[in-house]
């Protein structure tokens, strides 16, 4: 049993999430001055360690974007860096600096983002990102 115990106690806790997870991200931003509900976002997103704290994440969304993101993971917390993306809304397509913070509930992570535009005037209402590992 000891040993087991120091086998466990070896393990990074990035080491211990890294993998493949489906997320959602659910919410609404004011955009141009009106509060919208952007449509969900649904994909795959795979935590790869970096080192004993930090991870990359990549996302592919079912239908829409392709981007990556740098994350601190410190025991239940986690803060995603700010990284640029694209979404597409209506007929639009905007430029973001997105970023997060959130738990970490053992295979799941409920992250609170918020989306800053780059190039149309856009502010988080409230977003959330939810990550199930598979």
């Amino acid at each position: 049993m000891l040993c087991v115990a120091a086998l466990t106690s070896c393990h990074d806790r990035v080491e211990q999430l890294s993998g493949r997870y489906s997320y959602k991200i659910s919410g609404s931003v004011v955009l141009d001055g009106d509060t919208t509900v952007l449509p969900d976002e649904q994909g795959a997103m795979e935590l790869i360690r970096l080192n004993a704290d930090s991870a990359l994440l990549t996302f592919n969304a079912l239908v829409g974007p392709v981007y990556t993101a740098q994350a601190k993971i410190d025991g239940k917390n986690i803060v995603i860096a700010p990284y640029e993306r694209n979404l597409n809304y209506l007929t639009a397509n905007y430029t973001l600096t997105a970023q997060g913070e959130g738990t970490i509930y053992d295979e799941t992570m409920v992250i609170d983002l918020s989306y800053s535009g780059k190039t149309a005037k856009l502010e988080t209402v409230k977003l959330t990102m939810l990550c199930k590992k598979n």
